[in-house]
Formats: C-alpha cells, structure tokens, sequence
C-alpha cells in the first residue's frame, strides 16, 4: 500500500510537472504569434477563456495598459525543483501594441533571468543601435549583467529567424532540479544573438 501512494505520489508530481512545463511553453508561443494589437487581444482572450479572467492582470499606468500573465511551478516550494517562472507582459499604448516582453527566471544564487523585449513602434530606419526615440532598430543583447541576466531587445521588424531564437526559452528550467544556472541555460546561444 505504501509503495502504491508513493508511486501514485509520484505519477502526480509528473504530471503536475508536464503541465506547468506545457503552459510555459504554449505562453510563450503565444506572445511569439503576436505581431499586431488584434494578435494581442486574440491571444488574451484565448488564455482568459482556457484558464480564466484572472490569469492576465491588468495594470494602467496612464495612456499605457500592460497585460500580464505568469507560470510559476508552485511545486518548487516543496523543494523538488528551484522556482521558476515565466512572465508575459503585453503593452498597449494608447489601445495599440506597443512591446511585448517574456521574462523567465530561476530562483538559484545568484538569481538567474533572461529578458525579452519585442516593441512594435520603433522606427526601421535610424542612426546606431537606437533611434530617436529610445527604441532599438535591431537586435541587441545586454552584457552588463553577464553572466547571471541577459536581456534581449529588438523592434518587431526583426526578420522571422532570428525573432524565433530570441523566443527559444527553454521550459525545461520550470521542472528540472537544478537545471539551469545561466543565462545559456535558459536561452541558448543568447550571447550570440546579436
């Protein structure tokens, strides 16, 4: 009878693990697939129908409204894996898309994250990394947090190769014990993005 609850125990703890890992994943796909504002609110409106009105919270911080949704593995807090989340956040400025930004980090010493920032408003064509207006015109990665955050950053004009390895997460991180302790572990090849 023991050994029955324990692999019952166990059957659980996995399937619970799938899941989170297959939510982070289909998250993720999500915030890839939006390339204009009825992609955004597509893509809202599909998680709030499958997981309910409370899974994207909604911030306003002037003309600027900000969805975000969140996978944690809540397991980690019985000490199976490390914590782990996946973030989503969706700005509109103005009712139109503005950025989209995905954010995945593990809860080792010293905290390791990676951060990806698509925005959809900067201009093609301008001098240097940024234009004008602060906004980047091709892809950058951020070295100054090396090696514990990396943070990725381009317009929505990226062509479609490279916009997809900046989307590589590996979910892997959200159920594995100890899996991922750098900023390659939870996107690889982020380095050489740029």
């Amino acid at each position: 009878m023991l050994v029955a609850g324990i692999a019952f125990c166990g059957l659980g703890i996995a399937a619970y693990l799938s899941h989170v890992q297959a939510s982070a994943t289909d998250l993720i796909k999500s915030a890839q697939v939006i390339r204009t504002t009825a992609d955004a609110e597509r893509e809202i409106a599909a998680w709030r129908k499958h997981s309910g009105n409370k899974f994207w919270v909604e911030s306003r911080d002037g003309s600027e409204k900000t969805y975000e949704a969140q996978i944690v593995n809540g397991i980690a807090r019985r000490g199976f894996v490390q914590l782990t989340e996946v973030t989503v956040d969706v700005t509109m400025h103005h009712g139109n898309l503005r950025r989209i930004m995905v954010t995945e980090w593990t809860g080792s010493y010293p905290l390791v994250s990676v951060w990806i920032q698509e925005w959809f408003d900067a201009p093609e064509h301008s001098e240097g990394v940024y234009s004008l207006g602060g906004l980047p015109n091709r892809l950058v990665v951020s070295r100054t947090g090396k090696p514990s955050v990396a943070v990725v950053v381009f317009p929505s004009s990226l062509h479609d190769d490279q916009r997809r390895k900046a989307f590589a997460l590996n979910t892997k991180c959200l159920v594995q014990p100890s899996l991922c302790k750098t900023p390659e572990d939870i996107l690889p090849g982020v380095w050489q993005l740029d």
